[in-house]
């Protein structure tokens, strides 16, 4: 397959344009399979600048799959636009490492770096506490920060967690009223729904309940940060080991949440895009 550059670009951004489902970390472990040539000799570097004209092969990658590149950080998705990660629990998300442990953001900024050849800084879109474990987003491209937070607000989470008591239904839905502040942070809870309240709706299904406590699978859209666990203190089930919130004290060593699928609308074609990782055992249907 023969493809050609209508201006300046590099082999990477001329592949994502010709492929757009394709995301950028695919893209990348394609080129330095030695699928693209380039004036009869294989092309390795994503990085390559084409000039306006300029014509490569590209054979199809025929594996059935390839293998992820060697980084710190776990990146489970990345194109043009954004980087979706693992934090796990003990992490911090950005500014100082904490305990001799380097912040998520810091790390992906030095893989990326190192990855492109070129300076790389991602911001944080979607943060969790120090302690907390799951999905997390970032931005690569400082011009879309904003439109990517608002696609974030837009996003559903889907989560486990293990909460304090049990529950009377299998599944419903837990409501409840929140004063936001203008920069959205919760501000205080309303028993009644008025003009000034955010209405913070969050479906849950009960996965099993031993002991007095519960698994459940929560579906929800974020409005603030740490709504997960404030939500449920503020339904009567808080989170086990959330001492950040909850006067509920038993020697947990971290927050029981686990965010492991996201569905957010894409800010470059609108097509939702689908985010998700595994249940480690302590969040799976079995029995512990």
């Amino acid at each position: 397959m023969k493809i050609t550059a209508t201006q300046q670009t590099s082999l990477l951004e001329l592949l994502a344009e010709t492929f757009p489902d394709t995301s950028i970390s695919k893209l990348k472990k394609v080129i330095r399979c030695g699928c693209v040539r380039h004036n009869g000799a294989v092309v390795k570097h994503p990085e390559l600048v084409l000039n306006a004209g300029s014509t490569i092969d590209y054979t199809r990658y025929e594996a059935k799959r390839t293998y992820r590149e060697r980084t710190t950080a776990p990146i489970l998705y990345e194109d043009g636009t954004i980087v979706a990660s693992f934090k796990p629990s003990g992490t911090p998300m950005s500014g100082k490492n904490v305990g001799g442990t380097r912040s998520l953001n810091n790390t992906l900024n030095s893989d990326l770096s190192h990855l492109s050849k070129r300076s790389v800084a991602v911001t944080p879109l979607m943060y969790l506490r120090t302690d907390e474990n799951g999905i997390c987003l970032f931005c690569k491209r400082y011009e879309l920060r904003e439109p990517l937070r608002q696609a974030c607000a837009r996003a559903v989470k889907h989560s486990r967690a293990w909460t304090v008591g049990t529950f009377d239904t299998p599944q419903g839905t837990l409501r409840a009223w929140a004063q936001l502040t203008p920069k959205g942070y919760l501000r205080q809870w309303n028993d009644t729904p008025t003009e000034y309240t955010t209405e913070c709706t969050m479906q849950y299904t009960v996965v099993r309940q031993e002991n007095g406590i519960s698994l459940i699978d929560v579906q929800m859209v974020q409005h603030f940060e740490n709504q997960l666990c404030m939500q449920l203190l503020q339904c009567g089930h808080p989170v086990l080991g959330d001492k950040a919130n909850t006067q509920y004290r038993v020697d947990y060593p971290y927050p029981y949440t686990y965010n492991y699928k996201l569905e957010i609308p894409h800010p470059a074609n609108g097509k939702t895009l689908t985010l998700a990782t595994t249940l480690p055992s302590l969040f799976a249907d079995e029995k512990k």
